[in-house]
């Protein structure tokens, strides 16, 4: 990984030259963030002529190719800043395309899946939802595989924005605690401006921010990441519910909730809730125990933190 790889400086001792570094760490990932942003802005532009050919309402369908030029320019600026910053390559990022980590996409979309059924299956259980029928507006397995194609990219584009470069330039002069909290920040303000969005629902972006990047380090791979990210956003469209406030009408039903929003997270999506606030809680506890355990077993650059 970018954070302990042996082609990089140690940093110097002394406070003073350690938080100069770490300010410049700050200003090069947050200036990679804005890079990879104001140019998928532009880009964005070149792929409206696709709109009319792809097999879904024209906003979903704006919404979903967004993710193309976003993870065009995420692994271009990573590429460049490794290539020539570092003398890296993408794959010391966790990217390395082969089959272990082919599996730990697979993996880790059943684990993203199994963790957000948590939030939904025991307010259903409880009798506080009911599926109503409605109409499917992505039918059929061509349509069905360019939208999985779309919502794969786009959890891609999001992971290697926000946990790749960025997060893992921000792990040596900020400790894994600093790099967490900038970056999950970042994750959550992308989320302010959706449909449904509030404070709650922004703490608990926050919150999966963390768990995202917990996942990483403890797994050292972003396709574990990836996956856990896309898993999550699958299985909250396969029930039905909105994602991150959007609609995503892939099934013939939507979910319904009869209880108070603040468990449910409303119109926003289970992202929202109270329940999911708890099950991600636990979850980065469970991972700060793995990840402490770890730092005991094959002790690294991370286990400067426990210091």
């Amino acid at each position: 990984m970018l954070y302990d790889h042996p082609q990089q400086p140690a940093l110097p001792e002394g406070w003073f030259i350690r938080s100069l570094l770490a300010v410049a760490a700050i200003m090069r990932s947050f200036g990679a963030l804005l890079s990879m942003g104001t140019s998928t802005i532009l880009l964005t532009f070149a792929f409206e002529p696709l709109l009319p050919y792809l097999p879904m309402p024209r906003r979903l369908g704006e919404n979903m190719v967004q993710g193309i030029p976003g993870l065009i320019m995420a692994l271009l600026v990573s590429w460049l800043l490794l290539h020539y910053a570092h003398k890296l390559r993408l794959s010391d990022l966790g990217l390395s395309l082969d089959l272990a980590n082919l599996r730990e996409l697979a993996i880790w979309t059943l684990g993203g899946a199994f963790v957000l059924s948590l939030t939904v299956l025991p307010l259903l259980w409880s009798g506080a939802g009911q599926f109503t029928p409605s109409e499917a507006k992505i039918a059929g397995p061509g349509s069905l595989t360019i939208f999985l194609i779309l919502l794969l990219i786009s959890a891609m584009e999001e992971e290697l924005i926000m946990r790749g470069y960025p997060f893992q330039t921000l792990v040596e002069p900020l400790h894994l605690l600093g790099a967490l909290i900038l970056t999950s920040g970042a994750f959550a303000a992308l989320h302010w401006a959706n449909p449904g969005a509030n404070e709650f629902t922004i703490a608990n972006t926050f919150l999966a921010g963390c768990a995202l990047g917990l996942l990483l380090v403890i797994r050292r791979s972003m396709w574990a990441a990836i996956g856990a990210h896309f898993g999550w956003n699958l299985a909250t469209i396969l029930f039905g519910l909105n994602l991150s406030g959007l609609a995503m009408p892939i099934v013939p039903f939507t979910l319904n909730w009869t209880i108070d929003p603040i468990w449910t997270g409303g119109r926003y999506g289970p992202e929202g809730g109270l329940l999911c606030t708890i099950i991600l809680s636990l979850l980065i506890l469970i991972e700060v125990l793995i990840y402490h355990r770890q730092l005991l077993d094959t002790p690294s650059i991370l286990a400067d933190e426990s210091e």
